[in-house]
């Protein structure tokens, strides 16, 4: 099986070195994984479907450059995020934000985001370099992973593994049909939206 990009992420061929769509199980019924491009969409709206409701929906996007020149006091310093969240979605309501915005959310390479259970700990979180992690209560997700194929491995390889300082690689935002992903705050504003932290990326 082919290990697709999605369009925000620019790899050489030693990045993707023995990086493959593949999950693990660890303690606590925690599921981390890579997946190839084409595989994100269908592993979301089906374990979403899993997620006990009432539901909420998070977006990590990049700060600004100016934003960063006010935040960190070295280069040293770590990027941060601003984060935000829609709480109380039903299935209908987060389905509907996947069918709208999955696209746009999954392609682009700066952007982190999740859906995730108020009426649990759950939560699924799609981040860097197609790395998932769903953080569960049982192992009723790992048949999903099952179903689109990925290799059950003891430990996931991601790309961050295979980064040198020769070898790197480059993830941007992308815009479809004129909307980027730091639009979607905006969007969803008056359905309650908001903005929670800015966080460091540590």
């Amino acid at each position: 099986m082919s290990f697709e990009l999605i369009e925000g992420v620019v790899l050489g061929k030693a990045a993707l070195e023995g990086v493959k769509t593949s999950f693990s199980v660890g303690e606590d019924h925690l599921i981390d994984s890579v997946l190839s491009a084409e595989l994100i969409r269908p592993l979301l709206d089906s374990a979403v479907k899993l997620l006990p409701e009432p539901h909420f929906f998070f977006i990590e996007l990049p700060c600004t450059e100016d934003e960063e020149k006010e935040l960190r006091s070295s280069k040293n310093d770590p990027a941060h995020y601003k984060v935000y969240y829609l709480d109380g979605c039903t299935k209908p309501v987060t389905h509907a934000i996947i069918t709208r915005y999955g696209e746009l959310l999954i392609n682009d390479g700066l952007t982190r985001f999740g859906f995730g259970s108020n009426s649990s700990d759950e939560e699924i979180y799609v981040l860097d370099y197609q790395q998932v992690q769903i953080y569960a209560d049982d192992d009723r997700f790992v048949p999903l992973f099952e179903r689109l194929g990925a290799e059950r491995v003891e430990e996931v390889k991601t790309v961050w593994e295979n980064f040198t300082p020769e070898n790197v690689g480059v993830s941007f935002a992308v815009e479809i049909e004129g909307e980027t992903t730091a639009d979607i705050p905006e969007n969803l504003k008056s359905e309650g939206m908001y903005y929670a932290e800015t966080r460091a990326n540590e």
